[in-house]
């Protein structure tokens, strides 16, 4: 099965490891649907799962990076700075982050997301519920009729794909806090989409942590929003 990888890469954070991670996986993937979906006339799969070579193999291994006297399970708070500056991790075209926590422990995180009109965070599908609340601007789904407003509180159940979009005539760019349940996964087309990119808290203190190391800015901050 051909996979067109290229709808997803341009909006993927972290580019180097996305782009890696997804050669890897799609010739896995290719390999293990493909020996998976042969069957013969009774509709049984003809090769084992252990015969096949599964797509989870081109992950690697992640940990929050810090050492166990440093790793803190208290309570903390984040202030988060919604004026413009060099604490806005770049994500995707149009798009930045602002961490709030990273879940080590579920893999999710919770983010301050900043979008200008017009801009788009590709097709993506969660493996966890989401919590998210508009702050500043209007945005949607394409796959839904709402348009969310200050004040718009959302509720994304799991198993949902859907395309955030920062509506064209947002009179501000949109803030939005979201708390991410687990993973998600980026899909290479919007409608019947394969597996392009994979996001969660690892994935994404990894990025934050790169960006500040070139912006130099104190990576330590990173650190106390870690649990």
């Amino acid at each position: 099965m051909h996979r067109d990888i290229s709808y997803a890469l341009p909006i993927l954070p972290n580019p180097s490891f996305h782009r890696t991670l997804v050669e890897e996986s799609t010739s896995r993937l290719k390999r293990c649907r493909g020996e998976l979906l042969e069957v013969d006339s009774e509709f049984s799969v003809i090769p084992s799962l252990k015969e096949t070579d599964m797509p989870i193999t081109a992950f690697n291994s992640f940990t929050d990076g810090l050492d166990p006297e440093r790793r803190s399970r208290e309570h903390f708070i984040a202030n988060v700075n919604l004026e413009d500056g060099p604490h806005w991790v770049p994500y995707a075209d149009g798009v930045w982050i602002q961490p709030c926590h990273f879940n080590v422990t579920s893999g999710g995180f919770s983010v301050v997301l900043k979008g200008l009109p017009g801009a788009v965070l590709g097709t993506h599908y969660h493996i966890g519920t989401v919590r998210g609340f508009t702050l500043r601007g209007h945005w949607r789904y394409l796959e839904h009729d709402w348009v969310a407003k200050p004040g718009t509180f959302i509720y994304e159940p799991a198993g949902e794909a859907h395309t955030l979009v920062i509506a064209d005539d947002s009179p501000e760019p949109a803030m939005i806090y979201f708390a991410v349940e687990g993973g998600l996964i980026y899909l290479d087309k919007p409608l019947d989409g394969g597996f392009a990119a994979y996001e969660d808290g690892f994935t994404a203190l990894e990025l934050c942590r790169k960006y500040y190391l070139e912006a130099s800015l104190d990576v330590r901050e990173l650190d106390t929003l870690v649990r």
